[in-house]
C-alpha cells in the first residue's frame, strides 16, 4: 500500500474553485417559481490536480541525487502517474469534489469534503504506518526515520482538524449572508487563511517526500520496485546525503508544527515521557493518536 496525504486534493477541492449563483424559473401547478441555486465551479485558469502531482516530483527528483540505473524525469512520471491513477480510482473522493458543484443553498459542501477528506485519511493513516513500522523493522535505518515519519503523518492529522474548524466557520457565516456578494467575500476570505496553511503543509510534504524517496530509489532495483523496496539498506546510501536531506526534513517539521499552533497552541504541549525505552517508544510510535508526538525533547 502507498499513500501519501499530501495537500495537493486539498487545493484543488477548497481553493481552485469559487462559488456560483444561478437564477431560474420554474412552473408547479401551473405557477411559476424564481428557484436561485448556489454551487462552486473549478477556477478554470487553475493549475489541474495533474499538474499539481507533477510539478510536486519535478521537484522531488529535481533535488536529490539518483543511482544510475534510473532518470530522474522518468522517476517523477512514475511517482506522478502512479498518484494521478490513484486518484482516478478513488471514486468516493472524486464525488466529493463533484458534490461541491451541486450543492443546495443550505447544503455546507466545503465543510462536507474536508470532513470526508480527514475521515478518509485516519482510515489509512494507522494501517499505512503499521506497514511502514514493519518495513523498518526488517531495515537498518536508524528509530529516528521512522519515528519522524511518524510526527509528519501526525502533523498533518492536526493539519486536518485546524483546516476543518476553519471552514465548517466561514462556510457557516457564508450561509447566512444577505446577499450573494457577501457570500463569495467570505469564502474568498476563508481561501485566503486556509492558502499559507496548505502551502506550509505543501513545504513540508516535500521534505518528507524529498528524504523517503531518496531512502526507497536508492533501496530500488528497478522502477516496479521504486514503491516498495525490498529492504531498506542503509549502506546503499550516500550517508552524507541522508544526513542532509533527513536534517532538512527535521527541520521543516519543526518550523510546520511552530506553524501549526499558531492555530493551535496545544500541538506543543501534546508530548510523551523522553524516559521510555526505545522498545516501548516503538510501539507507541504506531498506536498514539493524532498529535500526540511531540518534536521538543
Amino acid at each position: 500500500m502507498t499513500y501519501e496525504p499530501s495537500g495537493n486534493a486539498l487545493r484543488f477541492g477548497l481553493i481552485n474553485v469559487r462559488p456560483f449563483e444561478v437564477t431560474d424559473t420554474i412552473k408547479r401547478a401551473g405557477l411559476k417559481f424564481r428557484r436561485t441555486r448556489r454551487g462552486y465551479e473549478t477556477i478554470t485558469q487553475s493549475e489541474s490536480f495533474e499538474d499539481l502531482v507533477r510539478t510536486k516530483n519535478g521537484i522531488v527528483f529535481g533535488t536529490i541525487k539518483i543511482p544510475e540505473r534510473f532518470d530522474a524525469d522518468k522517476l517523477a512520471d512514475v511517482f506522478s502517474q502512479h498518484s494521478i491513477e490513484c486518484y482516478e480510482k478513488n471514486t468516493e473522493l472524486k464525488d466529493a469534489v463533484e458534490k461541491l458543484k451541486n450543492a443546495g443553498r443550505k447544503d455546507r459542501p466545503l465543510t462536507s469534503f474536508i470532513q470526508f477528506f480527514r475521515e478518509r485519511f485516519e482510515s489509512l493513516r494507522e494501517p499505512y504506518l503499521e506497514e511502514e513500522a514493519e518495513r523498518y523493522l526488517s531495515s537498518n535505518l536508524p528509530l529516528s526515520f521512522y519515528s519522524k515519519f511518524v510526527v509528519f503523518y501526525n502533523t498533518f492529522s492536526d493539519c486536518l482538524g485546524i483546516m476543518e474548524g476553519i471552514v465548517r466557520n466561514y462556510e457557516s457565516r457564508a450561509s447566512t449572508s444577505r446577499n450573494f456578494m457577501m457570500h463569495k467575500r467570505i469564502i474568498s476570505e476563508m481561501q485566503r487563511r486556509l492558502n499559507p496553511i496548505i502551502d506550509e503543509m505543501d513545504q513540508c510534504d516535500i521534505a518528507e517526500s524529498r528524504l523517503r524517496k531518496y531512502v526507497y530509489v536508492w533501496n530500488a532495483k528497478d522502477y516496479d520496485e521504486v514503491f516498495q523496496p525490498e529492504f531498506l539498506d542503509s549502506n546503499r546510501m550516500d550517508q552524507y546525503e541522508y544526513e542532509d536531506l533527513y536534517r532538512d526534513y527535521d527541520s521543516k517539521l519543526r518550523e510546520s508544527r511552530r506553524f501549526l499552533s499558531y492555530y493551535d497552541p496545544e500541538i506543543f504541549r501534546r508530548g510523551f515521557d523522553t524516559d521510555t525505552s526505545t522498545t516501548d517508544l516503538f510501539g507507541k510510535l504506531v498506536l498514539l493518536p493524532s498529535g500526540s508526538l511531540s518534536l521538543e525533547g
